[in-house]
């Protein structure tokens, strides 16, 4: 689909019925955690979501010196996400890593556990929201570069995931991705959630708890804080943003 920026992800945990995790088990109390641009959360929004691998690759079969047929393998998408920041403990936990005795402390799991993922852009032509939606896949983290600063400039180093999609059984032929655009006819969001991520309480048919983006001199100002799910502190909403 044609798209104009990157609006935001929307991240969870998957369990063995291959529903959204929730509460302590999950990322969130919804279950699916909203990766959005507020500094008290941990997050900094993201750069990119580059999907790749959407078709796989035809291949010509030939016979009598013509081609009599092409084969079509099934689709392999993964997603390259360059994140400025995501909050720490979500990471670590989309990753499958545990924390040790000292809080805060993280070692590699001895499983990647299953991870689902939805990217919200926006139509070129109607301004309205579309969707790339991933069931289940498995995210994974090959690298950190950290570099020093001189004199001149501050050197940073982003949060670099990788989302492998994996075939979803809630999907018509078990795709692995499943697209969505809010301008046609019938679509409502929260029917997309819930075949998406199935079990998530973070959109419903009556209420869109997805935050909106906060600028960094409006998180600075915010008000009092409460205590994240996944790790620090939030502020209350400042109404600024996009719409959902």
């Amino acid at each position: 689909m044609a798209n104009i920026g990157l609006k935001r992800i929307y991240v969870w945990l998957v369990g063995s019925d291959n529903k959204v995790l929730t509460g302590t088990n999950g990322l969130s109390d919804d279950g699916v955690y909203v990766v959005d641009t507020d500094a008290n959360k941990g997050n900094l929004g993201l750069k990119t979501a580059n999907i790749t691998g959407l078709s796989g690759t035809v291949t010509k079969i030939a016979g009598n010196n013509v081609v009599v047929a092409v084969s079509n393998p099934p689709s392999a998408p993964s997603v390259a996400i360059d994140a400025n920041a995501i909050n720490f403990t979500i990471k670590q936990r989309l990753l499958g890593r545990v924390e040790t005795s000292v809080k805060g402390a993280y070692v590699d799991g001895e499983t990647i556990p299953k991870a689902g993922l939805i990217i919200e852009s926006s139509s070129p032509t109607t301004g309205k929201s579309v969707f790339y939606g991933f069931g289940i896949g498995q995210f994974t983290e090959a690298s950190q570069n950290v570099q020093t600063n001189t004199d001149t400039a501050e050197q940073r180093d982003d949060d670099n995931l990788t989302f492998t999609a994996l075939g979803c059984p809630h999907f018509p032929n078990e795709s692995p991705v499943i697209f969505g655009n809010a301008a046609e006819n019938g679509f409502t969001k929260n029917a997309f959630f819930d075949l998406v991520a199935p079990g998530q309480t973070l959109v419903s048919a009556s209420q869109d708890k997805t935050p909106g983006n906060v600028s960094a001199s409006a998180s600075a100002l915010s008000g009092t804080t409460t205590t994240l799910a996944g790790g620090g502190t939030t502020h209350p909403d400042t109404g600024s943003g996009d719409t959902h």
